[in-house]
């Protein structure tokens, strides 16, 4: 039993008859009236930011139909913050290179969540990058610099936020000057960042302040 405080109670009386009635009595479908229960239950304590395997134990239902819940819950009733999505996971892979195990190259996490795996593939495949998947698709593989140009093109002004972040974060200037050269594309100038800036520290500090301007 998913456990409901008070406002939650009432929330959930009142919008599921609304959308239920919406488009008269018993025209929606099992599957619709599945997925406006999940979405109503989702900001329980029992499921908010739990596992897809702690919600499948709680609802008993595969980890498979969890995923899909949450996925058409979020396109249908709460459409994902594409920026809020890449500012969780720039957290996330930066964590991930704190660990003394990491020595640059692809960072790996997990993505277990459906509707961030999604927002994600878009953001990469919007810049001509890819990501790698392992043995498990909900684990991800990216290079730091795919992400951190993911992260600047979905910023307000990508090239100039580019070259202010190279100007605040690369303290040698000749590098710098060689990264923002006005000769090159874009896509040269991040090319370039790749081949001058390849030590973690560095690396985490570019996607920091990235993710920090989204």
């Amino acid at each position: 039993m998913v456990n409901l405080n008070e406002n939650q109670k009432k929330t959930f009386g009142k919008i599921f008859v609304e959308k239920y009635l919406s488009n008269g009595f018993g025209a929606m479908t099992k599957s619709e009236m599945d997925i406006l229960v999940f979405h109503l239950i989702s900001e329980s304590e029992d499921l908010k930011n739990k596992t897809n395997y702690h919600v499948a134990n709680k609802l008993k239902v595969t980890e498979s139909k969890v995923k899909s819940l949450r996925l058409n819950a979020a396109l249908k009733y709460n459409q994902a913050n594409h920026k809020a999505v890449l500012a969780n996971i720039v957290s996330r892979i930066t964590e991930e290179m704190e660990k003394p195990d990491f020595e640059g190259g692809l960072v790996s996490i997990t993505v277990e969540n459906p509707v961030e795996q999604r927002e994600l593939e878009h953001a990469v495949k919007s810049v001509g990058r890819n990501i790698e998947y392992g043995l498990n698709k909900e684990l991800l593989k990216i290079s730091p610099i795919a992400l951190f140009e993911l992260v600047v093109s979905n910023l307000e002004n990508p090239e100039q936020e580019f070259t202010a972040i190279i100007q605040a974060q690369i303290e040698d200037q000749e590098k710098q000057a060689s990264i923002i050269n006005d000769t090159l594309t874009f896509r040269q100038k991040l090319n370039k960042l790749g081949e001058e800036v390849s030590d973690k520290a560095s690396l985490m500090s570019l996607l920091g302040a990235a993710g920090g301007a989204l």
